[in-house]
C-alpha cells in the first residue's frame, strides 16, 4: 500500500510578523505536537514557509500588504495568502488515523487547537490528500 502524503496549507494570525510566526511553529507548536502524537507522529513533517520581505520595514504592519510573498512567476504578492506549506508522510490509511485520533481526543485536541489559536490565522488550515510524489532530477553529465 502506498503511503498517504497530506499537504497543509496555513496562514499566520494577525497581528503576528512571518518571523514570529515561523518561530512558534518551529520553537512551541511542533514540539508540542510531537509530544502528544509519540508514536502516531507521522513519518515526516516538512515545513516550506513562504518568504516574504517587509515592503516598509520601519513599518508596524505585519499584514501580507507589507510583508509581501516573494512572487517569481504568474501571480501576484496579494494572491499568496499562506505562510507554510507543510507535508505530512504517513505510512498509510491506518497510521493517519492514530495521528487524526489525537487529534480529536477531547484533551490533547483542545491543548493542540488551543495552541493553533496562538499563532495561526482563524479558519486558514486547509489540508488536502496527494498522490505518491513524482520527481524529475537534472541530468548528469
Amino acid at each position: 500500500m502506498p503511503p498517504l502524503i497530506l499537504s497543509a496549507f496555513q496562514t499566520r494570525k494577525p497581528g503576528l510578523t512571518p518571523a514570529e510566526f515561523k518561530n512558534y511553529y518551529e520553537t512551541i507548536h511542533l514540539p508540542l505536537l510531537v509530544s502528544l502524537q509519540g508514536s502516531s507522529f507521522p513519518k515526516s513533517h516538512t515545513r516550506n514557509y513562504v518568504i516574504r520581505t517587509a515592503h516598509d520595514a520601519s513599518s508596524s504592519d505585519t499584514s501580507n500588504s507589507n510583508y509581501r510573498a516573494s512572487v517569481y512567476y504568474g501571480t501576484e504578492y496579494q494572491d499568496i495568502d499562506y505562510d507554510v506549506y507543510s507535508e505530512m508522510i504517513f505510512e498509510d490509511e491506518k497510521a493517519f488515523k492514530a495521528f487524526e485520533k489525537v487529534m480529536l481526543d477531547p484533551v490533547s485536541g483542545k491543548i493542540l487547537v488551543e495552541d493553533q489559536q496562538k499563532f495561526q490565522g482563524p479558519g486558514s488550515l486547509k489540508v488536502v490528500g496527494l498522490e505518491v510524489s513524482e520527481a524529475t532530477l537534472r541530468p548528469s553529465k
